[in-house]
């Protein structure tokens, strides 16, 4: 079987689009180095025994996990989708706190590295939202999506223009990697589609070379790297592996983010074994995320039962897995999804506030928010446990 094409190299005239000083201008380079990247909807591909037990191994913990443990609680894939797109967000430097993200999706606020995080939520909510193979429509809408309220003008659109990682912000001279000229990116998306619809690779492998495609590619201006986890996402449920839920992927990789983006490298120098290895023990690591979150998920759940004071057929009970899901929630979202008027959505809250479950406050001059705090600090712990290699639980792993 032949090697995975790897990227070739060409020389292009560089003239910049900036308005720069005379002096800047003398400086400027006339010429660049561009990626040339090879088609691979037809490549061949063998896995070496041991790549290929450890993405068997990924694959049945990443399904255990979607029955099991995304199964366990009715609210837990809105949390899980915050979470995963926090962390594919802090790839990418980008971080706040779950209570910011929640106060900003809950008014609709776009501002700041929360309303970021709250684009790329929809964004992940959209890439699992379907069962068909992902094409190259969906993903420009998942780009779209992504950098609508931030950058409309990018959003949605295939880039015209070079761009280039690392270096200087004037020109591509000295950079980590420049992608294919634009001119090449409409071809090569055709190609990618072409590739998504594959059914002969296994599921994870397939995923982790789609999503190094894509980040070899770099079709966009900007949104390349959360558009591209967003993908894996698409197409693990696409192929079924994830069905109930989306695998916290992106908190799997950020276990080791140096390895993540040299795994992106080798695989440019026509070695694609690194990514797959890297996206197969980030989902084993997130199928142990996800679990202790479940876990812990459950715990509060408990716990929040031993508090309510209310008759049982009060709506308290019902906002508790509401609350679970939406933790900061409005006395009239309540009363929406609980079918009740404002008045008593506001009673129920004040008396989950009276039992210690919930934290009032005013995050606007107009609007009065309620809070699970045990909700937001797990949240907070899922984020903060995502970047360490030892196991979410604390305990040591099994050996392999």
């Amino acid at each position: 079987m032949t090697p995975w094409p790897n990227v070739t190299w060409e020389i292009l005239p560089w003239v910049s689009r900036l308005p720069v000083s005379r002096r800047a201008q003398q400086r400027m380079p006339t010429s660049y180095t561009s990626a040339v990247v090879p088609q691979i909807a037809d490549a061949g591909l063998a896995l070496p025994g041991p790549l290929a037990a450890l993405v068997d191994e990924a694959t049945i913990a990443v399904a255990r996990f979607d029955v099991q443990d995304a199964a366990r609680l009715v609210p837990f894939s809105p949390l899980l989708l915050r979470s995963e797109s926090v962390a594919s967000s802090r790839i990418e430097q980008l971080t706040s706190s779950a209570r910011r993200v929640l106060e900003a999706e809950l008014l609709g606020s776009m501002h700041g590295n929360a309303g970021l995080i709250v684009a790329n939520t929809r964004q992940m909510r959209a890439a699992v939202s379907s069962t068909t193979t992902p094409t190259t429509s969906a993903l420009l809408e998942m780009h779209r999506i992504l950098l609508g309220p931030s950058s409309p003008d990018i959003a949605g659109v295939v880039r015209d223009e070079p761009v280039w990682i690392g270096g200087s912000d004037l020109h591509p001279e000295g950079a980590l990697f420049v992608p294919p000229a634009a001119p090449a990116v409409p071809d090569l998306l055709r190609d990618l589609e072409a590739f998504l619809s594959r059914t002969d690779l296994p599921v994870l492998v397939h995923a982790a070379l789609a999503h190094a495609q894509v980040e070899t590619i770099h079709p966009f201006t900007d949104g390349n790297g959360r558009t591209g986890r967003a993908l894996i996402h698409a197409l693990l449920h696409a192929r079924g592996l994830t069905r109930h839920t989306a695998l916290p992927v992106s908190a799997g990789l950020l276990t080791n983010v140096p390895a993540y983006f040299q795994s992106l490298d080798a695989y440019r120098d026509g070695d694609p074994h690194p990514i797959i290895e890297m996206l197969a023990v980030a989902a084993l690591r997130a199928a142990e995320l996800g679990g202790w979150l479940a876990e812990e998920l459950s715990v509060v759940r408990e716990s929040w039962e031993d508090s309510v004071t209310a008759r049982r057929d009060a709506a308290d009970w019902r906002a508790l897995d509401l609350l679970l899901a939406r933790p900061l929630v409005t006395a009239r979202q309540v009363a929406d999804e609980l079918d009740l008027t404002p008045a008593n959505a506001r009673k129920a809250l004040d008396r989950l506030e009276g039992n210690g479950i919930l934290i009032g406050s005013q995050i606007d001059r107009s609007t009065r928010a309620w809070r699970a705090p045990d909700v937001l600090e797990l949240l907070d712990e899922f984020a903060e446990r995502s970047g360490r290699r030892d196991s979410p639980t604390g305990r040591p792993r099994s050996p392999s």
